[in-house]
């Protein structure tokens, strides 16, 4: 019946992977030792373990398979110890894993007599289960086949001087109902409900969410475990916010470092998270001489040095006014490993004492690098200023030569403006939660459209 259900399940939801509209691409591969040593962890703890201990009774598979052996004079079986599992994880090519465990059982059999036989007995647990997805899409272990075999029977006590023959057989009768159901409460139990943290709904700050959800069945090769996720960034209003520009674009990961872990962010996530962070309405500011350190000076003076043409329009005793005013959303480029989000806006200057009276209009292009760490498993953002260009919109004296300004105005954005744009970027961007990995900390590299993060080992 399990097999039937697991080829009813997953058939149903063997899809091709296809993403969602305006959803960003997230690619993981993940070591099976991962997976590998949660199951360890888990079979290794005493309230598992003991969860086998006790009488074997029919809900345990199995006295009737015992059948023999009670016609010798036994009137049961106890299991009385399980030694700590060695537990080995082997990936099967498609969507399969294969866990073999290996424990020793300490088995005590009582007679009319009282105890008549204390067997120790060697045994491998042989499980192969299939990768599939649950009812909400996540990443889901579904028991196919457990088999268990006998290594070895050590023979302790043996009142009713039973044939080793026969003790194997029934044995071996008996263990996949005892041993088995361990495994079926390791997967279902805990195991599983990791897996599905892999679908999650997670904060941006206090201007939006972030949804992750596994985009294919997982695939499972020789090396990893491949899942595949869509992440949609979406604002308070549950308005999806995607970078149009980027939404076609793919992503791949370089060939994984043996034993390691890996998991590359599509920069369209970045694109949509920036683009709900730098809302334009927030990035507009005015810059006044006051807000700039000494060594930065906004002054008559020196905006007359540098266009002599201005001085009829500013006396010496007004201070100038920058308005900075972004035009549009930012957007995100990646050109040779390097991320740069590029900002329109335009820059008037206005006599302090008169800001609506402008001097004249600059059209900026403001171009950002962008830093990407990684601490605590979310990713952080901040940015550099790389360079300005600026064109003249408009003016109210003669043309003059705009790139006169350009070393002020960098000076200026550097000093008052960074810091406004870091502080949008303090919201965090949690990592999607695979198996509990925990990723290392510091720069990310940018690898084929994508943020390549490494697990630590």
């Amino acid at each position: 019946m399990l097999k039937i259900w697991a080829i009813l399940l997953v058939g149903g939801l063997l899809t091709p992977s296809q993403g969602l509209d305006g959803a960003a691409e997230v690619l993981s591969r993940v070591n099976p030792n991962v997976l590998g040593k949660i199951i360890a962890d888990l079979l290794r703890r005493g309230d598992i373990l003991n969860g086998v201990l006790g009488p074997i009774s029919a809900g345990k598979g199995g006295l009737l398979n015992l059948r023999n052996l009670l016609d010798t004079g036994l009137t049961g079986l106890e299991v009385k110890k399980l030694t700590l599992p060695k537990v080995s994880l082997k990936l099967l090519p498609g969507v399969r894993v294969q866990l073999n465990v290996y424990t020793q059982v300490l088995i005590e059999g009582k007679g009319l007599v009282g105890k008549v036989l204390n067997l120790q007995v060697d045994v491998n647990i042989t499980t192969r289960a299939r990768l599939a997805q649950d009812n909400k899409g996540a990443p889901k272990l579904i028991i196919e086949d457990c088999k268990t075999q006998l290594v070895n029977v050590r023979i302790l006590l043996n009142v009713l001087r039973l044939s080793p023959a026969l003790l194997n057989k029934d044995l071996g009768n008996l263990f996949p109902g005892v041993l088995c159901p361990l495994i079926d409460t390791v997967l279902d139990d805990t195991v599983n409900p990791l897996l599905s943290t892999v679908n999650s709904v997670v904060p941006l700050g206090v201007v939006g969410t972030l949804q992750y959800t596994l985009a294919s069945l997982p695939v499972v090769s020789d090396a990893a475990i491949k899942l595949d996720l869509n992440a949609v960034v979406e604002d308070l209003l549950g308005n999806r916010v995607d970078d149009p520009a980027c939404s076609a674009a793919s992503i791949s990961l370089p060939s994984m470092v043996a034993g390691s872990s890996q998991l590359g962010l599509s920069v369209c996530l970045l694109g949509s998270a920036l683009k709900l962070l730098l809302a334009p309405e927030n990035l507009s500011t005015d810059i006044a001489a006051q807000m700039l350190p000494s060594d930065i000076p906004l002054t008559a003076s020196v905006l007359r040095a540098l266009i002599p043409e201005v001085s009829k329009l500013l006396p010496e005793s007004q201070q100038p006014l920058l308005k900075i005013r972004v035009l549009e959303a930012p957007a995100v480029l990646v050109t040779n490993g390097k991320v740069t989000v590029r900002i329109p806006a335009s820059i008037e200057v206005s006599p302090s004492a008169l800001p609506q009276k402008s001097l004249f209009v600059l059209d900026a292009d403001i171009a950002l690098r962008v830093q990407p760490t990684v601490s605590d498993n979310k990713l952080r953002i901040s940015v550099a200023l790389e360079r300005v260009d600026l064109r003249l919109a408009s003016s109210l004296i003669s043309n003059f030569n705009v790139a006169r300004l350009e070393p002020l105005i960098s000076d200026i954005l550097n000093a008052a403006y960074l810091p406004l744009i870091n502080d949008a970027l303090g919201v965090e961007i949690p990592l999607p939660n695979l198996l509990n990995l925990n990723w290392e900390n510091g720069l990310v590299k940018v690898i084929n459209n994508a943020l390549l993060v490494n697990a630590l080992a």
